[in-house]
């Protein structure tokens, strides 16, 4: 990472966000899903654990972050974690239990690789040469055994789980004619970026006169940030937007190999002055080694040059790269927020993944504690609205509140 590293930033992007909700609340449904050619046995398993513990002790960011909002001291639990595995029957049952024990860190970016979203996966990092090091792991050989596949297996896989190309992933509509439009988008699909934005752009059109835009990402639970930087911001925009964040890092083995692979230049928290240290949380100072201000600059691309007022609507439900847009438009003050504070996580890299070594099982994890504009934690205080509404959806335009704030506003 450099100056210009950040996740929504183009040359930064988080592809796969919308499996971490996916993977932490579908667990159940991967009974009866066979792992590796032999069962492992109880020593194994142990070692296995105990690689992941040790990687999650020295560079997972948000250990303080859970006790606080959860009460959970997630390191201090390492004897009850070590008898639920000792106490596992199978394979099956093993991955179930460590995706259980990671879903106690309470964070959607932080859990097992499931079989059945191993096929996206790949599909989405085969083709990216900034993610080398996650495509490697990937396709290791005893993580390719563990999840029964080879690369030529994975080249005739067809994914219709997470992301689809099928339908798009918005809607518009004119709410009050000449003065009030509106746009619902509920995924960031990356399959869909190009295919929508031509519709997109063709509805920004009609409406570039009017006075509002609702811009509805409730329930949008992330994807790819190109979608709104390329679809949504670009065409709108008539000036550059620039936001600034700074990222956190442990000093881990681990996420300092991938990040100097990645050629990252992190700085000692050190050299951050008095004054602005003191504005951060504590944890900063004393659990943190390295840092970086990434800039997130978006300009204006084919822009129609939309002078009326922007509102979008969130809620609790927006999560990752949906939350990443939504603290860029916040900060930026590219549009002003309606509802209740985002799902959170929508700032920083990739979550990482490493594979277990006995297993080949392969665990990801967010890697940066990142803070909004103000210093604030990100995953802690996730992204707050400007006007605060009941979120929920209502069963028309006049019975919701979100958008009937807008209208009024």
């Amino acid at each position: 990472m450099n100056g210009k590293s950040v996740k929504v930033f183009v040359n930064f992007i988080m592809i796969f966000i919308l499996i971490s909700v996916f993977l932490t609340g579908c667990s159940g449904e991967n009974a009866g899903i066979s792992y590796g050619k032999k069962e492992l046995t109880s020593q194994e398993k142990m070692e296995d654990f105990e690689y992941m513990y040790n990687i999650l002790k020295e560079n997972y960011p948000y250990f303080e972050v859970n006790k606080r909002v959860n009460g959970v001291d997630w390191l201090k639990n390492k004897e009850i974690y070590e008898s639920r595995i000792e106490n596992t029957k199978n394979n099956e049952d093993f991955m179930e239990e460590l995706n259980s024990i990671l879903s106690e860190l309470h964070n959607g970016h932080t859990n097992v690789l499931f079989k059945k979203n191993f096929p996206d996966f790949y599909s989405v990092y085969k083709d990216m040469d900034s993610r080398k090091p996650w495509f490697n792991v990937l396709t290791n050989k005893k993580s390719m055994e563990w999840y029964g596949f080879s690369e030529d297996s994975l080249k005739d896989e067809s994914s219709d789980g997470l992301f689809s190309s099928t339908k798009p992933a918005f809607k518009t509509d004119k709410i009050v004619p000449d003065k009030v439009a509106y746009l619902k988008i509920r995924l960031m699909d990356p399959k869909r970026i190009e295919e929508d934005g031509k519709e997109i752009k063709k509805f920004y059109n009609k409406i570039e006169d009017y006075d509002k835009l609702i811009i509805d990402i409730r329930g949008n639970g992330g994807g790819s940030d190109y979608y709104w930087i390329e679809n949504i911001i670009k065409p709108l925009t008539f000036k550059p937007l620039s936001v600034n964040y700074y990222m956190f890092e442990r000093g881990g083995e681990y996420n300092k190999k991938i990040y100097d692979s990645m050629g990252s230049e992190f700085r000692d928290i050190s050299s951050i002055s008095p004054e602005i240290l003191n504005k951060m949380p504590q944890e900063v100072k004393t659990k943190f080694k390295n840092y970086e201000i990434s800039t997130a600059v978006i300009k204006p691309y084919n822009s129609i040059n939309f002078k009326g007022k922007i509102y979008m609507l969130i809620d609790k439900a927006v999560y990752s790269s949906s939350d990443g847009f939504a603290s860029f438009a916040k900060a930026s003050k590219f549009a002003t927020l309606i509802g209740e504070r985002t799902g959170g996580d929508g700032i920083g890299p990739d979550p990482i993944i490493f594979s277990l070594p006995n297993s080949g099982a392969i665990v990801r994890y967010s890697s940066l504690l990142c803070l909004n504009p103000d210093y604030t934690i990100n995953e802690e205080v996730q992204t707050a609205p400007d006007i605060e509404v009941n979120p929920a959806v209502g069963n028309s335009y006049k019975k919701d509140l979100c958008i009937q704030a807008a209208i009024k506003d």
